[in-house]
Parts: C-alpha cells; structure tokens; sequence
C-alpha cells in the first residue's frame, strides 16, 4: 500500500480493504443512554456511529471463537474473557460513558453469527491487526478508529 496524499491510499491488489476517513463531527455518533448494543456484523457498509464501529470490533473478536464455541452463551463468555475485548470495553467506558451489551440470544448457526471479508480477518487473533489495516500510522489506534468523526469505509481496488 503507497500513501498518495493525506489519508488516501493507492494499491495495485485487488483485495478488499478498510480505512478510516475523516468527516465533519456526526451528532449522532453517540446512541442516548447508558448502553451500546452489539449489532453482529454481517456485510460492508460505511461506519459512521460509536455502535456500529464497536460492534465491527467485536464482532472480529466473535469470528475467531465462533467455529470452537458450543453454545451462543459459550461464545459471549469468550468473548469478554478477551484482552482485546476488555480493552475496547475499557476505552467505551472511559471516553463515552457506555457499558458494552450483547443481544440476549441468538437463534442461528453460530458459524453465521458474524461475516468478516477473510482478506480483513487478522490470522493471528489481535485487534491491533485490525485497527494497523483501519488507520495505517504508528500511534493509539483504537482511539484513532473509535473518535467521533471517523468512519470506516470498506471497498475493493
């Protein structure tokens, strides 16, 4: 990948991609009340909210447990015993006020739980993976990801 100009990006792949983009302050960016709900993600569309960009993160964090797990309870349970989850829990807590929930049940194939492009997966199970492939600079990339005002638009070359 070959930085062109600020914040776009030029490739000679024709795999998918994912950055952030930069955009006026959204006033909606943050949902009213004490909780953010999980929504599993299941296609690429531009992310805009605190909610949908969390439930993006979490929902890769799902795609590495949800082939092993035997139950939809299972599956939550490893999730927040994650370190990458604990820690975007943590920065959700501290800079927007918000406790992370889960939908109660899920009534599908956990396989199909979540869809995450396998050319945007991280191979090796670590959100910072994820977010280097978002932002694509040396500095706090949750923090780059989750502040109001970034989005993460999704395209292939």
């Amino acid at each position: 990948m070959k930085k062109i100009r600020k914040d776009v990006f030029e490739t000679n792949s024709s795999s998918t991609h994912a950055l952030t983009l930069g955009r006026p302050l959204g006033k909606n960016y943050v949902s009213p009340g004490k909780y953010l709900k999980i929504k599993w993600f299941d296609e690429e569309e531009t992310l805009t909210t605190l909610e949908e960009k969390v439930s993006y993160l979490v929902s890769h964090i799902a795609s590495w447990y949800k082939w092993n797990a035997p139950s939809y309870e299972a599956l939550i349970e490893e999730i927040k015993d994650n370190w990458d989850f604990k820690r975007i829990e943590r920065f959700v807590k501290e800079n927007y006020n918000k406790e992370i929930v889960f939908p109660e049940k899920y009534d599908g194939e956990l396989e199909d739980i979540v869809e995450i492009n396998h050319q945007l997966q991280s191979w090796n199970h670590r959100l910072d993976e994820v977010l280097e492939e978002l932002v694509d600079y040396e500095r706090d990339y949750l923090a780059e990801v989750l502040q109001n005002g970034q989005d993460i638009q999704f395209g292939r070359d």
